[in-house]
Order: C-alpha cells, then structure tokens, then sequence
C-alpha cells in the first residue's frame, strides 16, 4: 500500500504525460526494486534453506524498513504517513502470525477488505480520505491547512474528493479478485507468478491515481486564478 502514494511535485501547464513522466521516475524504480525485486531475489535465494513461510517472511522485511526509513526522513507526521505507517504494521503483525506461507499470501486479502470498508466508512461520514491526503500535500506546500480543509469541502472539490476515495476502495477491491484468483491458480508455488503480477496491476492502478490526483490539482489552481482574477476586478 505504501508504494501507491508518491511525492507529488507542485505542477505547471505542462502536459499530462510530461507530469506523469516527471512523478513516475527514480521513485518509482526504487520502488518497484525494494517492493518487487528485492523479495523475489530474496524467496528464490532462501527458500531452499529456511523454508516457504520463514523465506516470505523475510522477503517482507525490506519493504517494511524503506517504508520506516521514508517515513522518518520525509518526517511525514501528518494522516498520510500514519496511514500509511499504521497499514505496514497491521500487515507485518498479520505475517508474524501467520503459520504458514499459504496464510501469508491470503494476509493481503484480508488486508484488502479492511481498507475496501475503511474507505467506504470515510465516504459515509462525509470524510474522504483523499480529502486528508490532499490537505496534506498542501500543507507540505506552504499552504496552511485551516485554508485548505474548507477549500476542499466546498464543492465540487468535495465531489472530486468522493470519487478519488471510491477509486482507492475500487482499485483495492480489484486487488482482492485478483489475489483470490491467483492464489487459488498458483497457491505458494506460483509467488513469484502473484507478486509480479500484482505489483504490475498495482503500479497500473497507481499511474490512474495520480493522474486522477493530477485533474484535481490543476482544477484547484484554475479555481484559486479565477477567483484571484475576480478580486482584481474594479
């Protein structure tokens, strides 16, 4: 899950695929080599010694210490990195206590589910989580957040807000049909089969959410022109 939310530089009027070239590029390839690369490496180099389940356990550990190490040296002390601080401990708590490599593969399924029901809770209460995401990412832009939040619950940023939120729990129940679906086909054997393919679908699912982030975003800045266009006039 932490590896779908990116660092998102302020943006211009240049076009889309440029931006999206721009977000999508050394990050992106470190994360695809910490959460893709580094645990296959790890599971077909251990898995003879120490075992199906003790070799994907393991495989997780680099992922959950980049996820720490992130979290501290871009301080992200706000609901974002908590969000995603809080999901990588519930993971890592689901792994070390699971008992088998089997189990461990259903650990996203489950993980899945409670973030489907989480993201439509939010959406319920009339709190999108999105919403909180992009508080944040105004914060780190010098923007305070009590201009922000009822900026953004004014619409039809509010609405954009709601749908943002209804792709996360679309994308994350898309996730689950997919797991369900390799892991009956290739079960443990096939991990390296699930965590590749999943990892592509996840980095698709992620490319539609930032460009969705993006369309937000340049709505916003058109809205703060206008209105300041507005202000200057006699």
């Amino acid at each position: 899950m932490a590896s779908c939310f990116f660092k998102l530089p302020m943006l211009d009027h240049k076009p889309f695929a440029q931006m999206l070239t721009k977000i999508l590029n050394k990050r992106t390839l470190l994360d695809l080599i910490i959460y893709l690369g580094v645990p296959l490496l790890i599971w077909n180099t251990c898995r003879a010694l120490l075992g199906d389940y003790f070799a994907m356990l393991l495989s997780t550990v680099p992922g959950i210490i980049y996820t720490l190490y992130t979290f501290f040296k871009e301080k992200q002390y706000s609901i974002t990195g908590l969000f995603i601080l809080a999901t990588m401990i519930i993971g890592g708590i689901l792994d070390v206590c699971s008992k088998t490599a089997h189990q461990m593969l259903w650990n996203m399924v489950y993980m899945n589910i409670g973030l489907v029901v989480f993201w439509c809770f939010t959406m319920i209460i009339k709190k999108p989580m999105a919403m909180f995401f992009f508080i944040d990412y105004a914060y780190l832009h010098g923007v305070p957040k009590d201009h922000s939040r009822p900026l953004y619950r004014q619409m039809p940023f509010f609405r954009y807000f709601i749908l943002l939120t209804a792709f996360l729990a679309l994308r994350d129940l898309s996730d689950i049909f997919l797991r369900i679906f390799l892991i009956h086909l290739y079960d443990v054997q096939g991990f390296n089969k699930i965590k590749i393919i999943t990892q592509v679908w996840n980095t698709i699912t992620t490319i539609m959410f930032v460009y969705g982030i993006i369309l937000i975003i340049k709505k916003i800045q058109l809205h703060k022109t206008n209105s300041l266009q507005e202000k200057q006039q006699p």
